[in-house]
C-alpha cells in the first residue's frame, strides 16, 4: 500500500511519537548510517545462518545482544528466564521445530526495512487512524522481540517464568508459524474514537426514542465466536491491558488469539473518558482454554475462526469484524457496598458516554463506511476485576445501543439466572414503551442503601415500574 493512513499527522509530531523509534531504518534522520540497526541486522543474519547448528544458546544471546545494544536504556538483560523455561519444557523432539518458528520471527524482522514506511507516527494529538497490511503488522510484531521498553515489547513475557508467560510464547510462535506458511493479504485499521459532546448531542437527540427491541441474549455464545459485527473488548485504559505481562482475562485473550491487535499498543496512549478504540480486520490465529492464570494455548478451532472467512473482506481489504475497546470504571471493594457509587449520576453518565461514543462512532460517516445496523456483541463489561454490577452494566449498554440504533447481542457467559433476569427486564421495558431518557431517569431514582443485593437494580426498577401510571405524555409515580 502507498503512504497509508498512518500519516494523518502534523509538523508538531516529534521523535518520541514514532513507533518503536523506527529501529528498522538503515539511516538516521540526518542521513547518516544507523549503526545500531546495521549491527542488529548483522546479528539477525548471523542467527539465520547458524541457528540449526548453534541452537538455543544462539537464540537467547542474539535477542540479548539486540536488546542491550541501545545506549538509551538503563535496564540491561543478562538472561531471558521465561524463554529458558519455555525451551526447557519443550520436548526434545519438538525443539528443532521451535527454533524454526523463531527463525520465522527473525526473517520477517529483516523485511521491516522493505515493508514499513520511513516514519510511523503514534495515534496521538491530531493523528486519527492508521492502516497497515497484515504483513506490515507482522514486521512490527517481530521487532517487539528486540525492543526493551516493557510496555511496547515482549520482554516482560521473555523474562517471566510464570506459566501464563510460557503459554503466551506459544500463542506468538504459532502466529509467526502460520504467517510464514502463507502471508495473509489483507489490511488492519486502528482508529481513535472521540466525541466530547455525546450527552449534549447524541443523548439529547435520542432520549425520546424507545429502548431498542433489537436485543438478543445468549447464554452459550462467546463474543469471539461471532463475525460481521463489533465485538466489545473489555479494555484497560491502556489498550491491551496486561497482555505483555501476566494478564490473562478477556482483553488479553482476544489479543493473543489475534496478535495483530497487539500493534495497537504501539500506537495509542491511554484512553480518555470520552474515547474508545476501534480495530477492524485483525485475523484470528489461535483458540484457547482456561482463564487468567490457567490460560492455555490451543490450535484454532472452527467456531473461533468464523470471522476469518475471506469472503467477508471489505473494499479496504479488511475482515469485517471490529474489536471495539472500551474501558470501564474500576470500583473498589465488594459490590454489595460499592453499588451506591455505581448508581451516582456522574458514574452512570461516564459509563454511558464511554459505551455511546464507541457504539455510535461508525454511524457518523467514517472514512471506512457506515456500520449502521451492524450488531454489537458484548457481555458483562467491567463486571469482573472492576466489580461492576451486571444488571446496571446491561442497562447502560442497552441505552447506548438504542442511541446508536444498532442491534445488541448480549453474552451472559453461562450465567443463565442473570440472563433470564435481563430478558425479564427487557420485556418489561418494551411492554411499558420506555424511552432512553426515561430509563436513564429511572436509574437515578434507584434507592441508595448501605448493603446491596446483586439484583437491587432490577428489583428497584420493577418496583418503580409497578408504581408508575402513564397518562398521555405524563407519568405519575405512586
Amino acid at each position: 500500500m502507498e503512504e497509508q493512513e498512518h500519516f494523518y499527522r502534523s509538523q508538531e509530531n516529534t521523535e518520541k511519537e514514532l513507533v518503536l523509534s523506527q529501529k528498522w531504518r538503515p539511516l538516521n534522520e540526518d542521513g547518516t548510517p544507523n549503526l545500531c540497526y546495521l549491527s542488529n541486522k548483522s546479528r539477525i543474519e548471523n542467527f539465520l545462518k547458524e541457528y540449526k547448528r548453534e541452537g538455543f544458546d544462539l537464540l537467547e544471546s542474539t535477542i540479548l545482544d539486540i536488546l542491550n545494544d541501545d545506549s538509551r536504556i538503563s535496564e540491561k538483560f543478562e538472561t531471558l528466564p521465561g524463554l529458558r523455561k519455555f525451551w526447557k519444557l519443550t520436548p526434545d523432539e519438538e525443539k528443532e521445530n521451535v527454533l524454526e518458528k523463531f527463525a520465522n520471527v527473525f526473517r520477517i524482522s529483516l523485511r521491516a526495512e522493505e515493508l514499513l514506511p520511513e516514519r510511523i507516527y503514534r495515534i496521538v494529538d491530531d493523528v486519527i487512524s492508521a492502516t497497515f497490511s497484515q504483513e506490515q503488522c507482522a514486521a512490527l510484531l517481530s521487532w517487539m522481540f528486540f525492543y526493551s521498553k516493557r510496555n511496547r515489547s515482549f520482554i516482560g513475557i521473555l523474562t517471566s517464568i510464570h506459566p501464563i508467560s510460557i503459554e503466551k510464547i506459544k500463542f506468538l510462535l504459532h502466529y509467526f508459524d502460520e504467517i510464514s506458511k502463507e502471508m495473509p493479504q489483507g489490511n488492519v485499521s486502528f482508529m481513535r474514537i472521540k466525541n466530547e459532546n455525546f450527552m449534549e448531542m447524541d443523548f439529547e437527540k435520542s432520549k425520546n426514542q424507545p429502548i431498542s427491541k433489537d436485543v438478543s441474549i445468549f447464554d452459550d455464545l462467546l463474543i469471539e465466536q461471532t463475525a460481521l459485527c463489533s465485538q466489545v473488548d473489555f479494555a484497560n485504559k491502556h489498550i491491551g491491558g496486561g497482555v505483555l505481562r501476566l494478564g490473562g482475562v478477556q482483553e488479553e485473550i482476544r489479543f493473543l488469539m489475534c496478535p495483530e491487535m497487539i500493534v495497537s499498543m504501539l500506537l495509542f496512549d491511554r484512553m480518555e473518558p470520552d474515547e474508545a478504540i476501534s480495530i477492524v480486520g485483525a485475523q484470528v490465529f489461535s483458540s484457547y482454554s482456561g482463564y487468567s492464570g490457567k490460560l492455555k494455548w490451543k490450535i484454532l478451532e472452527p467456531l473461533d475462526a468464523l470471522s476469518n472467512n475471506l469472503l467477508y473482506r471489505d473494499e479496504f481489504g479488511r475482515l469485517q469484524t471490529e474489536a471495539l475497546a472500551i474501558n470501564a470504571i474500576k470500583f473498589f471493594g465488594r459490590q454489595s457496598k460499592n453499588l451506591g457509587q455505581q448508581l451516582e449520576e456522574n458514574n452512570i453518565k461516564k459509563e454511558l458516554i464511554k459505551c455511546g461514543v464507541a457504539f455510535c462512532a461508525q454511524n457518523r460517516g467514517s472514512d471506512y463506511g457506515s456500520f449502521d445496523k451492524i450488531p454489537i456483541v458484548s457481555g458483562w463489561w467491567g463486571c469482573g476485576a472492576y466489580n461492576g454490577n451486571k444488571p446496571l452494566k446491561f442497562l447502560i449498554q442497552l441505552m447506548a445501543a438504542s442511541i446508536a440504533g444498532r442491534p445488541l447481542q448480549f453474552c451472559t457467559f453461562g450465567d443463565t439466572v442473570m440472563g433470564n433476569k435481563c430478558r425479564q427486564m427487557k420485556r418489561r421495558l418494551e411492554m411499558d414503551n420506555f424511552t432512553i431518557g426515561q430509563l436513564y431517569k429511572l436509574l437515578l431514582e434507584i434507592p441508595k442503601m448501605e448493603i446491596y443485593d446483586e439484583m437491587h437494580v432490577f428489583d428497584s426498577l420493577e418496583e418503580i415500574c409497578a408504581r408508575t401510571v402513564k397518562i398521555g405524555e405524563f407519568e405519575i409515580i405512586f
